[in-house]
């Protein structure tokens, strides 16, 4: 084999690389059955630690690696519920008393690499999405090297360092800022295709790039994402007209326009449910400022840049205690910036010996945005100036940036020491590979055993293990008749050791049953209020802001609520209380409150529906015979329900957070049906985008195949 016919295989051989070093790191959950989430924490909450804790190893608490429990999984279990059902789930009733699921962005309906949950249970697909995911920001990565003419081992070092560095581990189990930061070096590489005179091909991998951070459902990641396209985008056009070079304005432009619109259907019902929860109505001010202060990184936290773990971390089995970084407020996947001891040891000799624009440009990326995660004026200037910036989240998840702006660097560095071996009067190109490969492989010598004593990896088997209390509750609580309560002291939550709670948020859209209670980063302003009311005070723990934990069981609203059911820690004395079971650290009460529907007649009677049905986005009653009445709804009143009575539409009023609609002589059937305009609209936008992508593409094929 001529050696012009061998390379040609060289850089399908870095791509089988990437392949089976994303499989070999995520073995466990593709082969083992094993699951990336926090089980351990949750073996530590009632009902799990009845049978449960002593059978899985410790684990110092993580409040934000618990999402992977207490919100993801939740939400691949109802995208592969209403998968299986033949229904796009827009609509949660498990939780909040009803809650627009597709407008949370984080439930990424939309988003293609989720529709794997058509064949796959949710706890596999956890897996198995990380490990597509960690590949693909491989790719892209080295595809955006190999633009920048850099040779394979270099561009595989750079996919490499950015695959496996601090954010794409550290948050791995947070699935949705992986999700939305891979795409990054594809739209950076679309921008670069459309300056070397391929626009076409650029356009599209633009476009798709930048559609699919937001459909990835993470809208602060997908902001990053579009500012720093936006920024590059400029400077490589900039760079062109300085060279006196072809500039290419409409590709990428219009790449731009068919992103936003292919992430269209995300984006409105999002935006909806934004300017409907308390989010929507927070402005940038002087507190919040010094609120995102004491979350951005600090001068002594660089040392985690060498030594992840100099700060400790909560991967150790030691007691919380030994996690010394938390008493600093340290949140550890917030602040790991870590890509290896080798990458910042190349990236340091690309800016020293390289001395190039390209390196420069780089290393000069990487300052500003080290300035805005250190809480800089830029910083300040995002915080103030740039409109729900500041209400996102930490300016330190631009850490993801600043790992892939080091990782090319670093590659930069990489094919400068190469070229320089190869020049070598008695060293040829072999050498050259040999030194690019070691360092490849201390690298990975580096991040992989690292990542995997990050990464819990547990039995799949026992997340939200069945209990005889779960089962208690799915053969007595009716989801159609009412609404379980599950008690947990707000005081118990805390940032540093394991609360002591009993079925938290969420766990109700797991095993079926409707709750009051949630866990989300966005809830409905009304609903929050009328639980602040229920409590007589915040009803969110004062260190999570998005959790939403209801006490007060004696308050008369939980009727208007159709709670039923109690389940509480302690036992509770009240005569309106009757006990149905009690073990496993856990009682179960009935409640005397009122159905989740029910029919108040024109004289004054209280009827239930003979019969109910209905899936996750619509619920059908049959209702007895009256002569006129109100048809109350337990359900929280939300733009986008449409109601039928006998096959006719009908209005709904607004029943407190609630909902009622007037029923005339005879109605029998009563359908409600959620199909929000948000969705619809952004539905016929996303598919004229993808018409439009498709047609491009099929062009751009056509031409180069003649």
């Amino acid at each position: 084999m001529s050696q012009r016919s061998s390379g040609k295989y060289v850089p399908l051989i870095a791509v089988a690389v990437l392949a089976t070093v994303a499989a070999g790191f995520w073995a466990p959950c593709l082969f083992l059955g094993r699951v990336p989430a926090t089980v351990q924490h949750q073996s530590w909450m009632v009902p799990w630690r009845a049978v449960q804790a002593p059978a899985l190893p410790a684990r110092q608490w993580d409040p934000l690696l618990w999402d992977s429990v207490a919100q993801f999984y939740p939400w691949r279990v109802l995208l592969r519920r209403g998968f299986c059902r033949g229904e796009l789930p827009l609509w949660s009733p498990y939780q909040y008393c009803g809650y627009p699921l597709v407008g949370n962005g984080q439930s990424a309906i939309f988003y293609p690499i989720n529709w794997l949950l058509l064949i796959l249970p949710a706890a596999k697909f956890l897996g198995v999405s990380l490990a597509l995911h960690f590949f693909v920001a491989g790719l892209l990565t080295f595809y955006f090297c190999r633009l920048l003419r850099l040779t394979v081992i270099p561009a595989l070092f750079a996919a490499l360092a950015f695959s496996y560095g601090g954010f794409m581990v550290t948050w791995a189990l947070l699935p949705t800022l992986v999700a939305s930061a891979v795409w990054l070096p594809g739209v950076l590489a679309g921008i670069e295709l459309t300056q070397r005179g391929r626009r076409c091909w650029g356009m599209v991998l633009l476009a798709a790039s930048l559609g699919l951070t937001l459909l990835a459902g993470h809208m602060q990641i997908a902001a990053y994402v579009w500012m720093t396209a936006a920024v590059y985008a400029l400077g490589r056009l900039l760079y062109n007209l300085g060279c006196k070079r072809p500039v290419a304005w409409w590709p990428v432009g219009a790449g731009a326009g068919l992103g936003l619109m292919l992430g269209m259907v995300q984006i409105l019902p999002t935006v909806e449910l934004g300017m409907n929860s308390p989010r929507g109505s927070q402005v940038p001010t002087q507190q919040g400022w010094q609120f995102q202060q004491h979350r951005l990184l600090r001068p002594f936290e660089l040392v985690t840049f060498v030594s992840p773990d100099a700060l400790g971390t909560p991967a150790s089995r030691l007691s919380s205690d030994q996690y010394w970084g938390a008493k600093f407020g340290i949140i550890y996947s917030e602040h790991c910036g870590f890509a290896g001891v080798v990458t910042l040891f190349l990236a340091f000799m690309a800016v020293v010996y390289r001395r190039d624009r390209i390196s420069w440009g780089f290393a000069g990326a990487v300052l500003v945005v080290l300035s805005v995660i250190m809480g800089r004026p830029l910083a300040r200037v995002l915080y103030f100036w740039v409109p729900k910036i500041g209400a996102m989240g930490s300016f330190t998840r631009f850490l993801f940036l600043y790992i892939f702006l080091v990782a090319v660097l670093a590659a930069l560095g990489l094919d400068y020491l190469m070229a320089r071996t190869s020049a070598g009067k008695r060293l040829g190109s072999g050498s050259a590979y040999l030194l690019g490969s070691a360092f490849i492989v201390v690298l990975l010598g580096e991040l992989l055993p690292w990542g995997w004593r990050f990464i819990p990896m547990q039995s799949a088997a026992d997340l939200y293990r069945q209990t005889e209390l779960t089962r208690e509750i799915q053969q007595r609580c009716d989801p159609t008749e009412g609404r379980v309560l599950a008690i947990t002291p707000r005081r118990a939550w805390s940032l540093l050791h394991t609360p002591d709670a009993v079925l938290p948020p969420n766990s109700a859209a797991v095993y079926g049953y409707c709750s009051p209670q949630g866990y989300d980063s966005l809830s409905i302003d009304d609903y929050y209020e009328f639980a602040e009311k229920l409590e007589g005070e915040p009803p969110a723990p004062a260190e999570n802001g998005n959790m939403m934990l209801l006490e007060n069981y004696a308050s008369p609203a939980l009727e208007d609520a159709a709670v039923k059911w109690v389940v509480s820690m302690e036992p509770l004395y009240d005569e309106d209380l009757k006990l149905l079971w009690h073990g496993e650290g856990a009682y179960l009460y009935r409640l005397q409150g009122a159905s989740r529907f029910r029919v108040r007649s024109l004289q004054g009677k209280t009827i239930e529906p003979s019969a109910v049905k209905g899936g996750l986005n619509y619920v059908e009653l049959e209702v007895p015979p009256v002569n006129g009445g109100t048809l109350l709804v337990a359900d929280t009143w939300y733009p986008g329900w449409h109601y039928f009575v006998d096959a006719h539409p009908a209005p709904a009023i607004r029943y407190g957070v609630f909902r009622r609609l007037e029923l005339t002589g005879g109605a029998q059937c009563v359908l409600m049906v959620y199909y929000p305009t948000s969705v619809l609209c952004g539905l016929f936008v996303t598919l004229v985008a993808v018409g439009g992508l498709a047609a491009i593409a099929g062009g751009w094929w056509m031409t180069v195949r003649r």
